[in-house]
């Protein structure tokens, strides 16, 4: 849109995964009022108010928080004002219908152009509070704009795995319904589909271990992750030593440089002395692209030409 460059921006990303501060309605306001009022000054006139009620506060209300964003309805400026508010369903469920329900009033307000973006899965307290306020907002349904591109994705890979048409169907059919638009699920099912399939599982015993798989993924990652400590000596420090070159380097690692570390690790192991040349050679994998998945636990991507050895492994 032409106005988002004359425009005011402030956004804003939810997650539970930091400090439990990073999830809560109080330093989202903190940050996008934070980010309008160095964007445009003007909007200074809303502070002053609570500015001087609180006599120089050192820390502002929640409750101080949410009236100045809500007065913002009544400011006179040419500028538009955007407001980017991602992952809102990893924010705190309490005051969420509130935080909500207030940006709906603010762009519903005359005179000042404010818009919202929220993006945020399936939540059933968002779900019910969009229909109410189905005249203001306009909804995007993720999986409503990506389901074709799931299904044709998940078709051309289980063609590719030799079942019978009876399991693809079912095996597709389940996880074109339990995508819900999220392409990495998709994808995470599909690595773990043919790892399966490399253990020699009949086509029902497949099905049955697919339909088994974590639908969240939070818990999809989860299940990967104790897999791998699970696995035997060897394995384990394999992967922790793969996750701590790719985590910690400066740039994308080829598949020949990890190739290499995993063998001087391996030597280093057998040996407390720096290893000869043949020694080193010796721990060399013939199948370093195969142990870099398996340790991993698909976690690490290969990407690059799949002729050239310049290929490289990234998170």
């Amino acid at each position: 849109m032409p106005d988002t460059k004359s425009g005011a921006v402030a956004s804003y990303f939810y997650t539970f995964r930091g400090t439990i501060l990073e999830a809560t309605h109080k330093n989202m306001l903190r940050s996008i009022l934070h980010s309008i009022l160095k964007q445009d000054e003007s909007v200074f006139y809303h502070f002053q108010p609570e500015f001087r009620r609180l006599r120089h506060p050192t820390e502002w209300p929640y409750e101080s928080l949410k009236s100045v964003l809500f007065t913002l309805a009544d400011h006179v400026s040419p500028k538009p004002l955007y407001f980017i508010l991602d992952a809102m369903d990893e924010s705190m469920e309490e005051d969420r219908r509130e935080i909500v329900e207030l940006l709906c009033k603010l762009c519903s307000a005359k005179g000042f152009r404010v818009k919202a973006f929220i993006a945020s899965r399936p939540v059933a307290d968002l779900n019910h509070l969009f229909a109410e306020w189905r005249q203001v907002m306009h909804v995007i349904r993720l999986q409503d704009e990506n389901s074709n591109d799931i299904c044709k994705f998940t078709d051309d890979f289980l063609a590719k795995l030799g079942s019978s048409d009876l399991i693809l169907r079912e095996v597709g059919d389940y996880i074109k319904a339990n995508a819900e638009g999220v392409f990495v699920w998709v994808q995470l099912v599909k690595s773990e589909i043919f790892r399966l399939r490399s253990t020699g599982l009949s086509d029902t015993q497949l099905s049955g271990h697919v339909k088994r798989l974590p639908r969240e993924l939070e818990e999809f990652y989860k299940f990967m992750l104790d897999r791998l400590e699970g696995g035997d000596r060897d394995e384990i420090q394999d992967g922790i030593t793969l996750f701590q070159f790719v985590l910690f380097s400066s740039r994308p690692l080829t598949v020949a440089e990890l190739q290499h570390v995993l063998a001087f690790r391996a030597s280093e192991r057998d040996s407390s002395a720096i290893p000869s040349r043949s020694e080193f050679q010796r721990h060399l994998s013939n199948a370093i692209e195969a142990r870099i998945a398996h340790c991993s636990g698909n976690f690490l991507d290969i990407t690059g030409n799949p002729i050239s050895k310049y290929k490289t492994a990234s998170r």
